[in-house]
């Protein structure tokens, strides 16, 4: 502000000076010596911007008066009590920092202080009186013409200084100002009528003080303005000014010389600083001094004399804010076209067009406010006008908002369910990837996400690991602790291993399927593959599953042909039906692991009971025997060749004595295109020569691996043997079958022709017929039996 920043100095309560002198409130004392150090630099004025409408009063300074006034009533008196008397006068002087503040403001010249006052309506009280004090002083009286009807606004509660403190001063006034409905202070009160006496502002005093007046001088004109010398401050109806408001220089933090106050305390400015010059001391703290609201320009804490700094700089340079006697009018006219906006235009236009209007009109009232202050010193208020655009627009976007998403809402929800039922119809159909297609869409909580867990629950007993592993991905991207799912995740990658080998993950939580059927347990390996325990859940019947893993177990290439290959050798042995043969309840493929389910025995394999040299019960063998040829005149009769009959292949129960023949074509769909070459089918020790040899081969093949399994029952060792594959297909070939009698003298000769005859190497000397061999073996039992009677 030209002309007056160099008069006016700041001398402020700052962060820095509470820390070095203590918190606040600070004993008076301490102003006291801060004044004493300006009074001796010359100001021009001081004011005080502090609270002090009450006493501060030291604990032990009424017990010293006390102690004090019994000592002065003691009869004798002696030198020791005089210099009792000496020290508690002085100590009462120190205690008494109200004293000390009144004496410091005495040696100030040119001394204001504020005091506080509650503007508004009095409600039918009576005004408080103004203190005796200050009307027999006269420091603050300002009279209007007479003949005046208009009035300024009226102080409600008034709370002047201490009457000692009051009575140092050369003006007391207010600091009130109007606050905005932005929140910001742009005009002070330069006047308030109090019980018929008009009261001026600090700055107001101040000014005025600046150019040599006193209050005697000043002259308010009621509704028009106070005429102070040269100096005319215009007021409107209330008795208010708009002031100017001055920004900081750049690198500064305000238009005005500001110091700490502990720098001036301790004697480290210059009285050049302060001499001559209107010094306003003040906080810069939130919480001390007088109340001060904030301006818009300078965003003050409370008891802050920035605001009163720019008031005072303003009136010097007769700088203010005018309102032009349109402003009203245009105020009015504003709000209008704002409602007809908000009413009649805003709901036609889209949520975008809107935003982008309202942002427009909002900046353009805002940049009128501001243009108009800064080039013609004119104050329109457009405030009012722009926050009840920014309140309109809030409430109209909200209402539609709230309209909207509740419409949305309701979609939602309806989307939301329709999607979550046909997920579940999809799932109980089988139809996994669509399931998990829709519970996707469905909004995430805690029981979407046990919907997908137990898709993925599903996905795993399918044995479609990666599919299960992303089903647990997207729950743990929303739920890192959901249930067990880190540790099934884990489990679904160990599962991908797992089925590109060919074998399925069981543990005692989730079982697996193939197909319909649930796999309870692993029962062993055989020629094909692994054998499970499966359940069919539509009757609940244990079945024995074997499986062949056709990506393992074949190259791309090969990977068809062996499955139709499969299926039909499969689908031939399922039309097998007798009592002695495994019955096949059902094939498939389920991910590129193809399988059969069979008939569950009860028992044990007829290898468990071969040892090296252990010689077995002849009636026992044939027992087993002749419903093993059954079984072979059967499948013969059904053109169904078994290629690998051995005792690994024969189910026994002891218990009920039931034989079962089990793995009809198993061999063939096991070896058939598989990427091993020159892979003969059938287990060496058991094989046929014709089958070792390649060539096409019958019913009278099995009989002879029938043979040699009965001769190892009846010895305890293989009809051939060799120390290598090359060693035993030349045995079979070409040896001469062994005497079965010098391994085992007491065989039946009926029953070593019979194993004789089944080793022929040539096809025409061996039975043609498993019918003609059954018949054999029960005759060998008959002359067994009757041996055994006599």
């Amino acid at each position: 502000p030209a002309g007056a920043a160099d008069q006016i100095v700041i001398v402020s309560i700052d962060e820095p000076s509470l820390s070095e002198l203590g918190p606040w409130p600070w004993p008076r004392n301490v102003l006291a010596t801060a004044l004493n150090r300006l009074s001796d630099a010359k100001p021009r004025a001081v004011a005080v911007l502090l609270d002090l409408t009450q006493p501060q009063t030291d604990r032990g300074l009424e017990a010293l008066r006390l102690i004090h006034s019994k000592v002065d009533a003691m009869a004798r008196t002696s030198r020791q009590i005089g210099e009792l008397r000496g020290l508690l006068t002085q100590a009462e002087s120190d205690l008494d920092t109200d004293a000390a503040l009144t004496r410091a403001f005495a040696a100030t010249p040119g001394l204001f202080l504020p005091m506080q006052v509650d503007v508004g309506k009095q409600n039918g009280e009576a005004a408080t009186k103004t203190p005796a004090y200050l009307e027999r002083r006269g420091l603050i009286n300002i009279f209007p013409p007479p003949g005046e009807f208009a009035q300024p606004d009226r102080i409600v509660h008034l709370r002047p200084p201490l009457e000692p403190f009051a009575r140092q001063a050369s003006g007391i006034g207010h600091l009130q100002v109007r606050i905005d409905p932005d929140g910001g202070a742009r005009a002070i009160y330069t006047v308030l009528e109090h019980d018929g006496q008009y009261f001026a502002s600090v700055p107001l005093l101040l000014a005025a003080r600046s150019v040599g007046l006193d209050t005697r001088s000043i002259d308010y004109r009621i509704s028009s303005g106070i005429q102070a010398g040269n100096l005319f401050v215009p007021t409107d109806a209330a008795g208010r000014t708009n002031i100017g408001l001055y920004a900081a220089p750049a690198g500064k933090t305000s238009a005005f010389a500001t110091n700490s106050f502990r720098d001036v305390f301790g004697g480290a400015l210059p009285a050049s600083a302060f001499t001559n010059k209107l010094v306003l001391i003040g906080s810069s703290v939130s919480g001390i001094g007088a109340a001060f609201p904030s301006s818009i320009a300078h965003r003050a804490r409370p008891g802050e004399p920035e605001l009163a700094a720019n008031a005072v700089a303003s009136i010097l340079n007769q700088d203010f804010y005018t309102r032009a006697p349109w402003a009203l009018w245009a105020e009015v006219g504003m709000l209008a076209a704002v409602l007809v906006y908000l009413m009649f235009v805003f709901p036609h236009l889209s949520a975008n067009n809107a935003t982008l209007v309202s942002l427009l009109v909002f900046i353009g009232l805002f940049g009128a406010e501001q243009f108009l202050m800064v080039s013609e010193k004119m104050w329109l208020r457009t405030a009012s006008p722009a926050l009840l655009l920014l309140a309109g627009h809030l409430a109209i976007s909200t209402k539609r908002f709230v309209f909207g998403e509740r419409r949305r809402s309701e979609a939602e929800l309806d989307s939301a369910h329709n999607n979550r039922m046909l997920g579940l119809t999809f799932q109980s159909q089988g139809q996994l990837d669509m399931a998990m297609d829709k519970f996707r869409r469905l909004p995430i909580d805690e029981s979407v996400l046990d919907l997908i867990y137990h898709l993925a629950l599903d996905f795993e007993r399918k044995r479609q690991f990666h599919k299960a592993g992303a089903a647990y991905d997207y729950i743990l991207g929303h739920d890192s602790g959901f249930r067990d799912c880190a540790e099934r995740r884990k489990r679904a990658s160990q599962g991908d291993l797992a089925l590109s080998a060919g074998t399925l993950i069981i543990d005692g939580t989730e079982k697996p399927t193939l197909g319909r059927y649930h796999i309870e347990k692993e029962l062993g390996r055989g020629a094909m593959g692994i054998v499970y325990l499966g359940r069919d859940p539509k009757i609940n019947r244990l079945v024995a599953i074997k499986t062949m893993a056709l990506g393992v177990d074949f190259d791309p290439a090969a990977r068809e042909s062996a499955r139709e290959r499969f299926f039909r050798e499969a689908e031939t042995a399922g039309r097998l039906h007798h009592p002695n043969i495994v019955t096949i309840y059902d094939v498939g493929e389920d991910h590129d692991l193809a399988y059969i389910a069979m008939e569950y025995l009860e028992g044990k394999e007829l290898a468990t009971y071969l040892e090296p040299k252990k010689q077995l019960p002849l009636d026992w063998i044939l027992n087993i025997a002749i419903p093993v040829a059954d079984a072979l005149t059967y499948a013969h009769r059904n053109d169904v060749v078994h290629r690998d009959i051995k005792p690994h292949n024969i189910f026994y129960n002891e218990d009920s004595g039931i034989v079962k023949v089990m793995d009809f074509g198993i061999a063939r769909i096991a070896a058939a295109n598989r990427t091993q070459t020159g892979l003969v089918l059938g287990t060496p020790s058991y094989m046929s020569p014709e089958q070792i040899a390649g060539k096409r081969v019958d019913g009278r093949s099995d009989l002879f691996s029938f043979g040699a399994m009965l001769f190892e029952l009846v010895t305890g060792e293989t009809p051939f043997d060799g120390d290598s594959f090359a060693a035993l297909t030349h045995q079979i070939i070409n040896a001469p079958t062994p005497d079965i009698r010098k391994l085992r003298p007491d065989t039946p000769s009926r029953l070593a022709s019979i194993i004789k005859r089944l080793l022929q190497k040539k096809l025409t000397k061996r039975y043609q017929n498993g019918e003609e061999l059954k018949h054999d073996l029960e005759q060998c039992r008959e002359e067994l039996a009757e041996w055994a009677k006599s």
